[in-house]
């Protein structure tokens, strides 16, 4: 599913949301580029899909996979990008889950906590990955 992202994402960031409004928009900014594209403090308005998970509701960090749109960013509609206080993200293996059956799902397992763990360890690992996969497209075009 990563690859899909990278592949259908014009956008790669880790970024900060500082506000969140009741139109669906939000603002970001950036904190790191992971394709390369994004500079450091750059800021998005971002808006929300009005279906389909991940849906911006708080101020946090995220992980960002998305595209400019009409002015605005978007999140890849039933992607990878998720916050890092609730790190839960569809695998490839899985079916993509609304937040509504995610969180159903994830009422189901008995400790939560060591599930948010791994959610936490596959987002570290997935950022390296992307950390990796900039370093080297970067050192290529040299």
């Amino acid at each position: 599913m990563q690859k899909r992202e990278v592949e259908n994402s014009e956008c790669i960031f880790v970024g900060k949301v500082t506000e969140v409004k009741e139109d669906l928009t939000y603002k970001i900014t950036v904190m790191e580029s992971l394709d390369g594209g994004d500079l450091q403090g750059n800021v998005y308005i971002g808006q929300n899909w009005k279906y389909c998970y991940p849906y911006v509701e708080e101020e946090g960090t995220w992980l960002f996979y998305g595209r400019m749109e009409n002015g605005f960013f978007k999140l890849n509609s039933c992607g990878l990008s998720r916050a890092f206080d609730n790190p839960f993200a569809p695998t490839s293996e899985s079916k993509e889950l609304d937040e509504y059956e995610a969180k159903m799902e994830l009422e189901k397992i008995p400790d939560v906590e060591i599930l948010n763990g791994m959610f936490r360890i596959d987002l570290a690992n997935e950022i390296a990955a992307l950390r990796k996969r900039r370093d080297y497209t970067v050192k290529a075009s040299r």
